[in-house]
C-alpha cells in the first residue's frame, strides 16, 4: 500500500481547501481539518464521494483509490491493525493504491528517516488490534505559549571581596521565577508509539491537545529549571547576574528535557524564556544587611560611618537645652574620641589597608615560585622580569614601529612615555 502524489498544477487548481469537484476525483478523501489551538494529534476526516463503494460502509477501511490530503507542519500516518504502515511528512495531496508499495515519505524529517529504515523489523505502535486501516495526522509545528513558574528555588547568592574582586561570601536566598516555553513534536513515529497509540483504540479518534499533555511537561520543566538554576550557583555568581547568565540556563535545562522528552517522548521543549528571575523580600533584606555589614569592615568605610554619626550627633548636642558644653560632655566628645575609638586612625588604618592591597597587586611570581613585590626575589635573589614593552601610545594608540625599543615620546601627541 503506498501513495502517489498529484501533480502540483492539479493540485493549485483547488486551492487549499477541499471542494466538491476536488473530492469527485477520488474515491473517498482524507484530510486533517482544524489542528490549531493546540491539536497536537487527530484522527483524519473522512469525506465520501457520491460515487464511492464505501459509501455508508466501514470508516475502518481505506479504500484504494481514496486521496489523501497534507498540509505544511504535518505528519500522515496509515495506521493498520495499530501498526505504522505508511506516513508521509511533504506537503501535497496524494492518492492511496493498495497495490503499491509502502510510500514512506519522510521528508527532512530524521525520527521518520529512522522509521524507515527499520520498517521491515515490524514497527509495532500500540500491539495487535481488530482489522482497521485508520489515517492520522501529527501536527510538527511549534506550539507556543507554555507558561511556567517556578515557586520557591534556594540559590547560593555570592559575593565578591572588596579589595579582590573574588566571590569569597555566599549567602543562601530564595529565588523566585516565571516565563514561557514552546513545544514542537520532532519524531512523530516516536510519539505515535509512545503517546498517540494510546489514542487510537475504540473509536479511534487519536485527539491529543496540548491540554493531555501539559500538566507533566509544565512540572519536569520547572524541575529542569531548578536544577538549571543549581548548575549557575556553581558559578559563584550573585542573583542578579542570572539575567546576564540566562543562555547558560536554557542551555543546561534544553538538555535535560532533552532526556526526557525528545529522546523518550518525541517532543522537544525549546526555547525557554525567562520572563523573571528575582529574590524574595526576604533574600532582598538579609543580602542588603550583609552588603551594608560588610562595608564597615573596611577601616576607612567604617570611620566615614562614624564620623556621620558623630556629626549629627554634634549637631544634636549644640542644639542642647542645658547649654552646647553640657551636651558634648554629655556625649564625651570633647576630645574628639567616641567609645574610645579614634576617627582619624580608623581614616589612617583604612588608607594604609588600601595602599597595602594596591602594593599586594603589584606582584610578580619569581621562577623559583616564590611570590613577590620587590626588585629582586627573596628566595633565590632572581631580579623581577623586565615590563613587555609597549607596542602602542596609550593616550592616542599611535602603534611604534619597533614596540621592542618605544620611543620617549610619542610622536603622535608627544605623550612622555614610560
Amino acid at each position: 500500500m503506498g501513495l502517489i502524489k498529484i501533480a502540483a498544477d492539479v493540485i493549485g487548481s483547488f486551492g487549499n481547501s477541499l471542494n466538491t469537484t476536488a473530492a469527485g476525483m477520488w474515491v473517498d478523501y482524507f484530510e486533517s481539518g482544524d489542528m490549531s489551538n493546540g491539536v497536537l494529534m487527530k484522527r483524519g476526516n473522512k469525506i465520501v464521494s457520491k460515487g464511492s463503494r464505501n459509501r455508508g460502509g466501514d470508516d475502518n477501511i481505506i479504500s484504494s483509490g481514496s486521496g489523501i490530503d497534507v498540509q505544511e507542519n504535518q505528519c500522515m500516518i496509515l495506521v493498520e491493525n495499530g501498526r505504522i504502515v505508511d506516513f508521509c511528512a511533504e506537503p501535497g495531496r496524494y492518492t492511496f493504491d493498495s497495490s503499491q508499495a509502502p510510500s514512506m515519505m519522510s521528508g527532512e524529517n530524521k525520527g521518520l528517516m529512522a522509521l524507515a529504515k527499520s520498517f521491515g523489523s515490524s514497527f509495532l505502535a500500540g500491539g495487535s488490534r481488530t482489522s482497521t486501516q485508520r489515517v492520522y495526522y501529527i501536527n510538527l509545528g511549534e506550539i507556543q505559549g507554555f507558561k511556567w513558574g517556578s515557586g520557591n528555588i534556594t540559590f547560593d547568592h555570592w559575593e565578591a571581596d572588596i579589595a579582590t574582586g573574588r566571590p569569597v561570601w555566599h549567602i543562601a536566598s530564595t529565588l523566585q521565577g516565571n516565563g514561557v516555553y514552546s513545544i514542537q513534536i520532532t519524531d512523530p513515529a516516536k510519539f505515535f508509539q509512545v503517546l498517540g497509540s494510546q489514542k487510537t483504540g475504540g473509536d479511534g479518534s487519536g485527539m491529543i491537545t496540548r491540554e493531555d499533555i501539559e500538566p507533566q511537561i509544565k512540572t519536569e520543566a520547572i524541575a529542569a529549571i531548578r536544577q538549571g538554576v543549581a548548575q549557575l550557583s556553581k558559578l559563584h555568581i550573585a542573583y542578579t547576574d542570572i539575567a546576564a547568565n540566562e543562555a547558560q540556563l536554557t542551555q543546561d535545562v534544553d538538555a535535560i528535557l532533552d532526556q526526557s522528552w525528545s529522546e523518550a517522548r518525541g517532543i522537544s521543549i525549546f526555547k525557554i524564556a525567562i520572563g523573571m528571575m528575582d529574590a524574595d523580600a526576604a533574600s532582598k533584606e538579609k543580602i542588603s544587611k550583609f552588603q551594608e555589614t560588610r562595608g564597615y569592615t573596611d577601616a576607612s568605610m567604617l570611620g566615614a560611618y562614624m564620623g556621620m554619626g558623630q556629626t549629627q550627633a554634634m549637631q544634636s548636642a549644640g542644639a542642647n537645652s542645658a547649654g552646647a558644653v553640657t551636651g558634648f560632655a554629655g556625649l564625651g566628645m570633647m576630645n574628639g574620641m567616641t567609645g574610645g575609638t579614634n576617627i582619624s586612625s580608623l581614616m589612617q588604618q583604612g588608607q594604609q589597608t588600601a595602599s597595602a592591597a594596591a602594593t599586594a597587586g603589584d606582584t610578580w611570581t619569581c621562577s623559583c615560585g616564590s611570590v613577590n613585590s620587590g626588585k629582586f626575589c627573596p628566595s633565590c635573589g632572581s631580579p623581577r622580569p623586565a615590563a613587555a614593552a609597549a607596542a602602542f601610545c596609550p593616550n592616542c594608540g599611535q602603534k611604534f614601529t619597533d614596540p621592542s625599543n618605544p620611543p620617549k615620546f610619542c610622536p603622535n601627541c608627544g605623550s612622555k612615555l614610560g
